[in-house]
């Protein structure tokens, strides 16, 4: 083959749905060739075998497609030629790309968008056709903002309004039918505002029912909206109604719409509420002693101010009699405006039992009048009850000061500080008389009675007989100054340990046994006696 086959049919346009159909013809070369149809690697058709070129002339082969779709536009497609031959011949191909025509297709990136109102926003959508499609756009229910800028694919929206959220069409056309068409949602986000055109005054009767106000808010996401009394937190559902309206109920409310967004939307209005007075006092009885003065307090919530308010004195049968100073020297009214009312006081000096009783507290406006009872009571002034106070709390002293003597003395209290008092040196205490020695009981008797005794220093001792005999071995007793020492034992000169030795002369050793003799660190000396011995005692009163 000296070139390679012609394909026929390759210049012609097809159009999505129709059918195609391409014819690749080879002409020279003995034996002619065999033909394919490729499309890139892939085997399409093929003729059944090679033919000889004394048989026919030429060669050809169909390339059919029933039904053409807008993916067959720009395929490759080859016709391959060969001989049969590779060591001889080459194999030759021509090849073509399918040109199909399509109706446009349109793809929205994204079908729903969120902006905040003020932004600048890009709608787009991508057009696939051929041949190239026009492209338009157009708002669903309304019309697209003024200051849009159609630059094709895209829509420029430059600080968006609230009015521009909706549906938008984007359009293409490139003149097979059916056109494209692609659909985006705007939405807007933007604080609540309110709508509702209710006044900033609004006017309820005191006593009565049924009041209502609503409030509505537009915005999105869809505001919320409720009521709050103005400077609290405390919020009511809207519409704000009242079930039974009285002066409590007057105030500044606010409605207040929210929807996520930086800022909610306020709006306050001023409930007034108007009607006949009502007193809000909330003690309606007064105790009072008797010479003091008596203030009757008188709470008045009243729109309009009350024309008129007096006193009465209420007396047997429910009759009312005005309360003046004409009637009873020392009434007086005090009254003075607050921001719901009045407060009307009245005052009764040097109040007497006979003053007690019911009063009456009465106003009247524009709408009517209204009545409150108050009850005073008036107590006698009793000085016999400060009398008896005082009796009982000297009474209590007495008994704490009894119970609490008691006490000490259970303790042992008493018997330390008297203890503590005996050891001063200038007290004198009384104490038992302690046992005579027998060596001073007169020979033959038993009575001590004429034995003679004197104080020492607290301490009752017997005083020792005149020494008429001037006899050498006796020794004279000491009795010391402490209050708990036991009766002396006499020591005899000459007597050992164990008792024994002479019975010439004796030491007295107060507060010791006999168990202890022998002990001593004094020297006693006794060149009289024939005992010759020396003892010795530590003890601090001794007398020989």
């Amino acid at each position: 083959m000296k070139k390679p086959p012609r394909i026929k049919g390759r210049d012609v346009t097809y159009t999505a749905g129709q059918p195609m159909t391409l014819t690749c013809v080879a002409t020279e070369g003995n034996p002619l060739p065999r033909l394919r149809w490729f499309n890139a690697t892939k085997l399409l058709q093929q003729t059944s075998e090679n033919v000889m070129a004394e048989v026919v002339s030429s060669v050809s082969l169909d390339l059919v497609i029933p039904e053409v779709a807008r993916w067959d536009h720009g395929k490759n497609v080859t016709c391959v030629a060969d001989q049969g031959y590779p060591d001889l011949t080459t194999t030759m191909a021509s090849s073509t790309i399918l040109n199909v025509h399509y109706p446009p297709i349109v793809r929205s990136r994204r079908q729903t968008l969120r902006a905040t109102e003020g932004e600048t926003l890009d709608l787009s959508c991508d057009v696939d056709s051929n041949p190239p499609a026009a492209v338009s756009w157009r708002k669903v229910d309304g019309d697209i903002p003024g200051n849009a800028e159609n630059r094709g694919n895209e829509l420029r929206l430059p600080k968006l309004s609230r009015s521009a959220a909706g549906g938008y069409k984007c359009l293409a056309n490139n003149g097979i039918m059916p056109s494209g068409e692609g659909s985006i949602t705007l939405i807007v986000l933007y604080p609540p505002r309110i709508t509702s055109g209710f006044e900033d005054k609004t006017s309820a009767l005191a006593g009565g029912e049924g009041f209502s106000l609503r409030c509505e808010a537009e915005g999105y996401p869809k505001p919320r909206v409720r009521w709050r009394r103005k400077g609290t937190k405390l919020y009511f559902d809207n519409p704000l109604e009242f079930m039974q309206i009285d002066y409590d109920m007057e105030g500044d409310y606010e409605c207040v719409a929210s929807n996520g967004q930086i800022r909610n939307a306020v709006r306050q209005t001023f409930v007034d509420v108007i009607g006949k007075p009502y007193i809000n006092t909330v003690s309606l009885k007064v105790s009072v002693r008797s010479g003091d003065t008596a203030r009757l307090v008188c709470e008045i919530l009243s729109d309009p101010l009350p024309e008129e308010t007096r006193w009465l004195r209420r007396g047997p049968g429910q009759q009312d009699k005005p309360v003046t100073a004409s009637r009873r020297a020392g009434i007086r009214q005090e009254e003075k405006n607050s921001a719901s009312g009045v407060t009307n006081t009245l005052v009764i000096s040097h109040v007497g039992r006979s003053d007690g009783g019911v009063y009456v507290c009465e106003t009247t406006n524009t709408f009517g009048t209204f009545q409150r009872e108050f009850h005073m009571e008036v107590k006698a002034t009793n000085t016999q009850a400060v009398v008896i106070a005082s009796v009982t709390v000297i009474v209590l002293l007495v008994l704490f000061a009894t119970i609490f003597i008691c006490i000490a003395k259970r303790t042992g209290l008493s018997e330390r500080v008297r203890r503590e008092k005996a050891s001063t040196p200038d007290l004198t205490l009384p104490r038992a008389l302690p046992p005579l020695p027998s060596y001073m009981v007169p020979v033959g008797t038993d009575d001590v009675d004429d034995l003679e005794l004197q104080d020492f220093k607290g301490t009752l001792k017997p005083r020792p007989p005149p020494r008429t005999d001037l006899e050498p071995y006796s020794i004279g007793l000491s009795y010391p100054s402490r209050l708990d020492a036991p009766p002396p034992t006499l020591l005899h000169c000459g007597e050992t340990e164990a008792g024994r030795g002479g019975q010439h002369g004796g030491l007295a050793l107060p507060g010791r046994s006999v168990g202890n003799r022998g002990f001593c660190d004094a020297t006693i000396t006794s060149s009289q006696t024939s005992c010759g011995q020396k003892y010795q005692r530590h003890y601090p009163m001794l007398r020989h």
